[in-house]
């Protein structure tokens, strides 16, 4: 019985970077790199008509944002799986990308032998992080699960609580935000729920407590 190929549509903003995996896919059978894509709306379109198996997803590109892209795929090719290939480790960077729902998440360096593995994991459903990744995600699921908790929350939901916990008020987060004061009650009201925090004293211990401050 044969297998249907891996199939990849490719999004990164370096021509010379697209050459190199090209080549690297060309020779495992596999594997089929059906379209490129050098911006996050080539990228959409790309996975909307051809729905691959995998989107190897560059975290940095012209148009939408990585984690716009990512919510776009989620809706439109529920099949797919998205593997984030980017130089960017910090700990922000890759809280937002598991939150949108990446399977994984790969960093540039890697070789060519541990792409090719990355790519037919996650094409299985499964989860994969190159080694520093993983600590990370170790170490959160090691600790109180705080950054779990914080992974839990929107993206919009992130950031006010960041700038809550630099003690912003609720008034000069809405003008940032352009929100209404209201509004920013609302979300602050959800992420204390969310928390498990009573208060905004509380949320701003707990954030501050746990590194979430920047």
């Amino acid at each position: 019985m044969t297998t249907s190929p891996i199939r990849i549509v490719l999004a990164d903003d370096h021509p010379i970077l697209r050459k190199g995996l090209r080549k690297t896919l060309a020779v495992e059978a596999d594997i089929m790199l059906v379209g490129e894509a050098s911006d996050g709306t080539q990228a959409q379109h790309l996975c909307r008509e051809l729905q691959p198996t995998v989107l190897l997803l560059d975290l940095h590109m012209p148009g939408p944002t990585a984690t716009e892209t990512v919510a776009y795929v989620r809706q439109h090719c529920p099949t797919t799986q998205i593997l984030i290939l980017t130089m960017m480790d910090d700990d922000t960077s890759v809280q937002e990308m598991l939150s949108a729902g990446v399977m994984g998440y790969l960093l540039k360096g890697e070789t060519t032998n541990v792409v090719v593995q990355a790519i037919r994991t996650v094409a299985q459903g499964k989860t994969w992080f190159s080694p520093a990744i993983a600590r990370k995600v170790g170490r959160w699921k090691r600790g109180t699960s705080t950054h779990w908790k914080f992974l839990a929350l929107t993206a919009r939901e992130q950031e006010i609580l960041c700038l809550i916990a630099q003690g912003w008020g609720n008034l000069r987060i809405a003008t940032q935000l352009n929100l209404s004061e209201q509004t920013v009650r609302n979300y602050a009201s959800r992420i204390y729920a969310r928390l498990g925090v009573n208060s905004r004293a509380e949320a701003i211990m707990w954030a501050r407590e746990h590194g979430i401050d920047y």
